[in-house]
C-alpha cells in the first residue's frame, strides 16, 4: 500500500446580505464577518465542509483587506482544493500577508497563529523555519483550535523540527477529532488502520473516516471509498465506492481522481469508459501524480492496455 504523508492544511454566499459602507472601520469589520463565515465553512462548524462557498466568502473578505482571509486562500490555491491551482497568486498573497498575519499572531490570535506557523514551515510568504512552524502551531493548538491541533500532529507523525513521535501524532489529531475536525478524524482514522501510535482497528479506522466523509473531506472520503471498493470491514460495494471516489475528485484530490480513472478504465461499479479514465487521469497526473501517470502511459500502450495493475492508493 502507498502511504502518502500527511501534509499541512493551512485552513451561493453573496455579500449583498452585508451592508457595506464607505468607511474603512466598516470595511474592516465586513471582511472579519465574511472571514467568519468563510471559515465555518471551510473547517465544518455548524455546517457540512463547503470550500467553494468559503473560497468565495474569503475572496471578499481578502478584498476589504482581510488578512485572515488572505491566508487561507493561501493554502487554496496552492494546494488546487476546489479552485485552480495558481502558485503566483498564492505567493502572491503570502508576501503581502504574512506581516499582518504575524502581528495578529503576536496578539494571540489562534487563526493566526496556525497560518504563521503553516506559512513557516513551507517558507510561503517568509523563509522557511520549521522551529518557527512548530512553536507557532503549539500555541495555537494550546488555544484549542482544532486546525491547529491537526497540523500540530502532522508534525510529530513527520518528524518536522521535532522527532518522529507518532503517540504524540495521535494525541493531537483525537483532540482535534474530539472537536468534530474532519481532518483530525481523518487522519486519527489512518493511524488506526495502520496502526501506527495506536492498535490497529480497522473498524475504529471506518468510524472515524465516516465522521469525517459526512463533512465532505476528501481524504476520508477517498479512504472510505478504497474501504468500499475492497471489501474491508465494510462489505464490497464498488459502486459506493465510485460515489465517494467522485466525491473528492471533484474537489480536486489526485489521489481519488486517479482511483476514479482506474475505475473507470475496469468498468468497476461504473460503466467503462477509457476516454472517463483518461480524463480524470489527466487531472491527477496535472498535479503531478505518478499513478496516474503510469496508468496514462499504459492507456496508450494497447498491448499492456488491460493488464495495468490496480494502484492501492491512499490519502494523506
Amino acid at each position: 500500500m502507498k502511504r502518502i504523508v500527511p501534509s499541512l492544511v493551512f485552513a451561493a454566499m453573496l455579500v449583498s446580505d452585508v451592508a457595506l459602507g464607505s468607511e474603512p472601520e466598516n470595511s474592516l469589520v465586513v471582511g472579519a464577518e465574511l472571514f467568519q463565515r468563510g471559515w465555518k465553512s471551510d473547517q465544518g462548524i455548524g455546517t457540512p465542509i463547503n470550500i467553494p462557498a468559503a473560497i468565495r466568502l474569503y475572496r471578499q473578505a481578502a478584498d476589504l483587506g482581510n488578512p485572515l482571509a488572505k491566508g487561507r486562500l493561501v493554502r487554496l490555491y496552492l494546494n488546487g482544493n476546489c479552485v485552480q491551482r495558481d502558485q503566483r497568486q498564492a505567493e502572491k498573497l503570502a508576501t503581502a500577508a504574512f506581516p499582518q498575519l504575524l502581528e495578529a499572531a503576536k496578539q494571540n490570535n489562534a487563526v493566526a497563529q496556525m497560518i504563521v506557523g503553516t506559512m513557516y514551515a513551507e517558507g510561503l510568504g517568509t523563509a522557511r523555519d520549521s522551529d518557527g512552524a512548530f512553536r507557532w502551531l503549539t500555541k495555537a493548538a494550546n488555544q484549542n483550535l482544532a486546525l491547529a491541533q491537526a497540523n500540530l500532529g502532522v508534525m510529530y507523525e513527520n518528524g518536522w523540527s521535532v522527532p518522529i513521535d507518532l503517540a504524540e501524532a495521535a494525541k493531537w489529531y483525537s483532540q482535534a477529532a474530539g472537536q468534530n475536525s474532519a481532518m483530525g478524524q481523518a487522519y486519527l482514522g489512518l493511524l488506526y488502520y495502520e496502526g501506527h501510535g495506536v492498535p490497529c482497528d480497522k473498524v475504529e479506522a471506518e468510524r472515524l473516516f465516516r465522521l469525517s466523509a459526512q463533512q465532505n473531506f476528501p481524504e476520508a472520503e477517498t479512504n472510505l471509498g478504497y474501504m468500499y471498493e475492497h471489501g474491508c470491514i465494510v462489505g464490497r460495494h464498488s459502486c459506493e465506492a465510485v460515489r465517494l471516489y467522485r466525491l473528492a475528485a471533484e474537489q480536486n484530490l489526485a489521489v481519488a481522481q486517479t482511483n476514479l480513472g482506474t475505475m473507470y478504465q475496469k468498468g468497476c461499479g461504473v460503466a467503462r469508459d477509457l476516454n472517463e479514465a483518461m480524463k480524470w487521469y489527466q487531472r491527477a497526473a496535472d498535479q503531478g501524480d505518478a499513478n496516474a501517470r503510469e496508468a496514462l502511459r499504459c492507456l496508450t500502450c494497447e498491448p499492456v492496455l488491460y493488464y495495468c495493475p490496480r494502484t492501492r492508493c491512499w490519502c494523506w
